[in-house]
């Protein structure tokens, strides 16, 4: 049974406070468990608040010779170091291939110490990655879940592929991710009377993330060339990084390459500013473990258009704070961007509601405290 907790997280300062350290990428990786990573140590001292302190150790990729080197001659020695230095519980966030592999090495050295362990998976493609794999992984994957003393999913959709696939049935919890950055413009942005949007812009449907097939980038330019037929041109501004000549090729061959702008890995107030200048956010991934430049949006409040996956299903209230359409659908995807195109109240509307609902959920004092309980439950297993 998976466990929602949203208690306060502080506790007595009498208490000893658990150690806990998180393992995952760094080491200049990009991406969303490094952006995870970041925001959990960028709140320490509300962890110690909440009894918890924390430690990040990053490892190196397997991006290239050098970094694969890494990770045996420098990752794995200051690994035991960290572990020998003392901890309470080790925290693996997990996603497909290197990340599996690294985090499943880094586990059974934790394991030989005795430490405690959390299995927290991010990937919305888990289950292809195992189904694609041979025995050898597919037993890792076992020993790696069955193994730990707690499993994390980061939405309840990975949650349900974890108790369906996977037989988890104890100890597992849903915890979704934070954007502090966000959230912090979150007030201005239920203020703001006008939308957020400068009257002097034409505004654009916004997308954020890597430039790949299973973001749905193919079905976001048919879409927009289905407007165009439909004599709606809208523009779409594409953030983050990937084979931009292959989409800006894709743009081209459906006509629309007038109306289709990359603008590069955005980072800081100029990614907020960019969510608060589109009319809509719109995400149509095949796959999502959870989203969190999605959250992002909603915290700056713009309606979201994504599909009915992963964390999607968690993040987004049917016609209320968005809407879902079907994974591959360009015809369902063109009609909701032309619904809230040309419905400009009710955009700002859905934003509104995105933004009350990013912070009843995923607030970082929600979350830290969501965190704090799952490690003080793992912690006070110990002998029972």
């Amino acid at each position: 049974m998976s466990k929602h907790q949203n208690d306060n997280p502080r506790v007595p300062h009498e208490a000893a406070p658990l150690r806990v350290l998180h393992v995952g990428p760094g080491q200049g990786q990009r991406g969303g468990i490094a952006s995870v990573l970041a925001e959990l140590s960028a709140q320490r001292a509300r962890f110690r608040d909440a009894g918890v302190v924390v430690a990040i150790f990053e490892t190196h990729g397997f991006q290239s010779m050098r970094s694969l080197l890494c990770f045996p001659l420098v990752d794995i020695p200051r690994f035991l170091f960290a572990v020998l230095k003392g901890v309470d519980l080790i925290h693996f966030h997990v996603s497909v291939r290197g990340s599996f592999y690294r985090k499943f090495l880094l586990y059974l050295l934790a394991r030989l110490f005795g430490k405690r362990t959390i299995f927290h998976l991010h990937a919305g493609n888990f289950q292809d990655f195992w189904a694609s794999n041979g025995p050898t992984t597919r037993k890792a994957v076992s020993r790696f879940i069955r193994g730990a003393d707690a499993v994390v999913a980061v939405s309840s959709a990975i949650a349900s592929e974890l108790q369906g696939h996977q037989g988890v049935t104890r100890n597992l919890y849903v915890i979704g991710n934070t954007a502090y950055s966000a959230e912090l413009a979150a007030g201005a942005a239920l203020r703001d009377s006008s939308g957020g949007k400068r009257v002097d812009m034409t505004p654009y449907v916004a997308f954020a993330g890597r430039f790949t097939e299973g973001k749905g980038l193919d079905e976001l330019l048919r879409a927009v060339a289905a407007l165009n037929r439909r004599g709606l041109k809208v523009q779409l501004r594409l953030a983050g990084a990937g084979d931009m000549d292959r989409w800006t090729r894709a743009a081209i061959e459906y006509g629309v390459s007038d109306q289709v702008r990359f603008v590069g890995w955005l980072q800081g107030d100029a990614k907020l500013e960019f969510y608060r200048d589109a009319a809509v956010f719109c995400m149509p991934s095949h796959f999502e473990a959870f989203g969190i430049s999605t959250l992002e949006a909603m915290f700056i409040g713009r309606p979201v258009i994504g599909t009915r996956v992963g964390g999607f299903l968690d993040l987004v209230e049917e016609g209320v704070t968005g809407y879902l359409v079907r994974c591959g659908d360009s015809h369902g995807l063109a009609e909701r961007i032309r619904h809230l195109v040309e419905r400009p109240e009710l955009a700002h509307e859905m934003g509104r509601q995105a933004v009350s609902r990013a912070l009843s959920r995923y607030s970082v004092d929600a979350i830290v405290s969501q965190y704090a309980r799952c490690y003080r439950q793992v912690n006070g297993s110990r002998g029972a």
